[in-house]
This record gives C-alpha cells, sequence and structure tokens, in this order.
C-alpha cells in the first residue's frame, strides 16, 4: 500500500464512491435490522456479529441482481422460518425503513469532501449494490441526509443494484462507470469500505481508497493488501484535496 502523500489528484478526474459503509454508517444497522427480523419472524436471538459474518459469507458467495430475494431464502433455509421469501423480504424492508429515515446519517466528513471535490471540477460518481428505493430514502426521506446533500441530485451519476446483473465482489459496477463514460480507469479513483467492493474496483483496474470502517475489520488485513490507499478519517482526504488546491496557486503566483 503506498502512502496518501504519493497520490497525483491531478491525474484523476472521477472520483467513484461506494455507498454502504463508505459514505454512510449504515453496516450496524444492517445488523440490527436481521437480528430483529430473526427475533420477529422465527422467535430467534442470533449474535449480531455472528448476523454480519453469515451475511458477508452469503454475499461473497452470490452475486445475482435479486441478492436481497436470495438472501432471504437463505435466512429461511438456515433458521428453518416458516415465512415465504417474498413476505420476509417484504418485512425486512419494513423493519429497516424507520432506521434508514431516522438514524442513517453521513459519515463525518463525507460531506464537505465531495462537495471540495466537486468544486475543484471532479466528476462524481456512486457506484453501489444499495438498491433505488434506499437511495431514495436517503435523498428524500431522510431529513437529516438531505439536509446536508441531495444524492440524486449531486452526483454526475449514479449506478444503483437495479443497473447490474452481479453484485460485488464482481467488478460488473466498476466496469459500467468506464464504459458509460468511455474512460481508462488510470482516470479514476474508487473509495470503498469493505473487502468485496475492493476487490471489485481492482478487478476493474480502477486504484482504491480504503475508508476505513470498523465492521470490515475482520478482513482487515486482506483490504489493506489489495487497496492502494487508505483513510481513517474523511478529514484525511480533505486535507489532501486542500494542498492540492493550494499547489494550484503556487503554480499561478
Amino acid at each position: 500500500m503506498k502512502k496518501l502523500e504519493q497520490l497525483d489528484l491531478s491525474k484523476k478526474k472521477y472520483m467513484i464512491f461506494d455507498m454502504d459503509g463508505t459514505l454512510i454508517d449504515s453496516i450496524g444497522i444492517w445488523n440490527i435490522t436481521d437480528y430483529i427480523l430473526l427475533k420477529k419472524v422465527g422467535d430467534i436471538e442470533v449474535d449480531r456479529s455472528i448476523i454480519q459474518k453469515e451475511r458477508n459469507q452469503f454475499l461473497e458467495e452470490h452475486t445475482s441482481s435479486d441478492i436481497y430475494i436470495e438472501y432471504c431464502g437463505y435466512l429461511i433455509e438456515k433458521y428453518k422460518l416458516n415465512i415465504r421469501r417474498e413476505e420476509l423480504l417484504q418485512l425486512r424492508c419494513a423493519i429497516s425503513d424507520s432506521y434508514l429515515k431516522k438514524q442513517m446519517d453521513f459519515k463525518p466528513g463525507a460531506v464537505l469532501v465531495m462537495q471540495e471535490l466537486k468544486k475543484q471540477g471532479f466528476i462524481l460518481v456512486l457506484a453501489t449494490t444499495t438498491s433505488r428505493r434506499q437511495l431514495d430514502i436517503y435523498s428524500n426521506q431522510n431529513i437529516k441526509m438531505r439536509e446536508q446533500l441531495e444524492i440524486n441530485s449531486f452526483f454526475d451519476f449514479i449506478i444503483s443494484k437495479e443497473d447490474v446483473s452481479k453484485q460485488k465482489p464482481d467488478s460488473e459496477v466498476y466496469l459500467k462507470v468506464l464504459e458509460y463514460f468511455k474512460i481508462s480507469a488510470d482516470e479514476c479513483l474508487v473509495f470503498e469500505d469493505s473487502l468485496h467492493g475492493i476487490q471489485a474496483a481492482k478487478g476493474a483496474m480502477i486504484e482504491t481508497v480504503n475508508v476505513y470502517d470498523s465492521y470490515s475489520d475482520v478482513d482487515r488485513k486482506r483490504i489493506e493488501e489489495l487497496s492502494d490507499y487508505k483513510i481513517g478519517t474523511y478529514q484525511e482526504f480533505l486535507e489532501k484535496i486542500i494542498d492540492m488546491e493550494k499547489s494550484k496557486v503556487k503554480v499561478y503566483e
């Protein structure tokens, strides 16, 4: 892994962000959602760390576009739940909605970094396996997030779960970004929190910045082996942008 100081932003034009765990603190909320779901439907209590581990393993082994319905089928089979997978998915969405609308928030400094990047002329892309439905909640129904940044209108291009046939760690989502803009991987920089996301970006030959998220600590060693750069907080990258701008001023002077 290279040091952040080695990153030459002048050679980049497209800044590509993942959503869950990268721009927003969401992984813990999905652990809570699945905990409540299993308790409600099967009267089963499963430790949240186990829920996350099992969900991560499932997502690593399954990459289809119907991943959420497949995941519900997995829960039904594993925990012997007496419910149809479509009904379980509907209940899962109902449980998560209150958290997505009221508790979800951007990670500290994320909005400021994106606003500064846009101010400096970079093209901003959201490349996520989050559904359009969830993005609509974040953009329009979550007042706390909407007051900071209106997602649907802020990004120059958004590619979501519905736009791909395979989910991360497959590289399709990033390859589609390259195809849409007709650009090379060298012009891009990806921000990702998870091992699956890093693998997807690297599969498309795009340089990556790993945004630290504690829920990915179980894969930390592998993440740091694959990532090109890393930041603990967005403040670190904001300082990088500021330094770039100062360098421009000196050149012009």
